[in-house]
């Protein structure tokens, strides 16, 4: 367990997206047992994950590879992935600004699964940068990128629909966090 002023129960709690009462019915409707389901085993948190997304659920079930939640198109196991990431980072504080970041913004105000995409935003940024501009992970650019939320992700959410001009905007974004 790591060593830091939270506790690892509540450090589980911040990590994973709140469970609403449609999803509690949900699992016992497909007979899981939440009590039994433990946050700290990947396989069980993926479960948590998913059961805390029933709008990605049907989609991933009839093998669609996107799905449209608030006007945007998005592909249901990447945005299920990108949250299991930041899961792992705020369990096992690894980079601890990522448990600091989301205790900020929750301290803020902000809603607690509107905190985990925000620091979903900026890995799924590392991620566009890995694969797109061939860059290595920068720890640097990371906690900068944490650092500044709620500011570019509420930006890119005020942006109108039109994809190609956000994607063009967010790779200039990543492409200046560095410099």
């Amino acid at each position: 367990m790591p060593s830091d002023s939270v506790d690892h129960r509540a450090r589980l709690t911040i990590a994973l997206p709140p469970l609403d009462a449609a999803a509690h019915g949900r699992a016992v409707d497909e007979g899981w047992h939440l009590e039994l389901l433990n946050a700290e085993d990947p396989d069980e948190r993926s479960v948590l994950i998913l059961l805390a997304h029933p709008e990605l659920d049907d989609t991933i079930r009839e093998g669609k590879e996107t799905v449209v939640v608030g006007g945007e198109e998005m592909n249901p196991r990447l945005h299920l992935a990108v949250h299991e990431v930041v899961a792992t980072q705020i369990i096992e504080n690894d980079p601890p600004e990522a448990l600091q970041t989301a205790q900020r913004l929750l301290r803020l105000g902000r809603d607690h699964h509107e905190v985990l995409h925000m620091l979903g935003f900026v890995v799924s940024g590392q991620i566009w940068g890995a694969m797109h501009e061939r860059r290595e992970y920068s720890r640097a650019e990371h906690v900068r990128a944490l650092e500044a939320l709620p500011q570019p992700f509420d930006a890119e959410l005020a942006r109108p629909p039109d994809r190609a001009a956000r994607r063009a905007h967010a790779r200039r974004g990543r492409r200046g966090h560095g410099r």
